[in-house]
């Protein structure tokens, strides 16, 4: 037994009709099903705590994926085009960027949906399928595994930007035909929407362009294109972009090279056995 919560409820026949029995049962239970639900032992018991708002909004605790090696090394910001992917799953299609030498991709939450296998092209026009190991619907942020290729992935920035910085947009906006087209813009401010912060600028985004990067002037990724901000359907040059360090932490995820014992492990698992 879980746990035993008396409660108290009636019910009030009127008039007399076929079946009538049957229907006071069942609208007796239904009384007592709802005073049961209101009670407070049974939502201490079965419902917990109500989380604050700061409490909710905090990144869930899980294992810590290690994204591989050390940081990148500064990039042009054309060389960096070359780690932006598009994401496709479904009918839709995103963006995304390559954040490791072995193959983990970052993108947005609502670019995968429920998909568990994503294809990726890379700028070349090679593709390849995508495993989503990771995602957060609150944060709207996945990672997703998949072939690198060799390619060097963006280095990350967890820094807080000022307002006035110059930043690049990555993406395929509106139709996959537009992949790696790149925008300018500043970082107007950051802003704390529904409890969760945002970096907020006028660099140019279309829907395509979601999972993106947003990069700084050396090339390091400052933020995830979550947003733009429409009246009538027309842009305003107010975009909201999910901070490197908030993805990073909603998704579990840091960059570094695992310990020494969880490599051998690791590369002994991956070794086929000899016979």
């Amino acid at each position: 037994m879980v746990a035993r919560v008396p409660t108290r409820a009636g019910f009030e026949a009127r008039r007399t009709v076929d079946g009538g029995v049957d229907m006071v049962v069942l609208d007796a239970f239904g009384e007592t099903v709802k005073a049961l639900i209101a009670s407070d032992a049974f939502r201490k018991t079965f419902v917990g705590r109500q989380l604050t708002l700061e409490e909710a909004m905090r990144p869930p605790v899980r294992e810590r994926i290690l994204l591989g090696g050390p940081a990148a090394p500064p990039l042009d910001i054309g060389d960096a085009v070359g780690a932006v992917v598009l994401v496709l799953a479904g009918d839709g299609h995103g963006s995304g960027f390559l954040v490791s030498r072995d193959g983990y991709v970052m993108t947005d939450q609502h670019v995968v949906g429920a998909a568990k296998l994503v294809k990726v092209r890379w700028p070349d026009g090679i593709e390849a399928v995508g495993e989503v190991v990771r995602s957060d619907r609150l944060r709207d942020v996945a990672l997703v595994k998949t072939d690198p290729r060799g390619r060097d992935p963006l280095p990350l920035r967890a820094q807080t930007l000022r307002p006035g910085e110059s930043v690049y947009a990555i993406g395929a906006p509106l139709e996959q035909r537009f992949q790696s087209t790149v925008t300018r813009g500043v970082v107007s401010a950051y802003r704390t929407i529904e409890g969760l912060r945002y970096l907020q600028s006028d660099v140019a985004i279309s829907p395509g362009n979601s999972g993106g990067p947003l990069l700084d002037e050396h090339g390091a990724v400052v933020g995830m294109t979550k947003s733009t901000y429409r009246v009538e359907n027309a842009p305003t040059g107010i975009n909201f972009f999910t901070p490197t360090r908030d993805a990073l932490d909603f998704l579990g995820a840091a960059v570094g090279e695992a310990p020494p014992a969880a490599r051998s492990a690791s590369d002994q698992t991956d070794k086929p056995a000899s016979s």
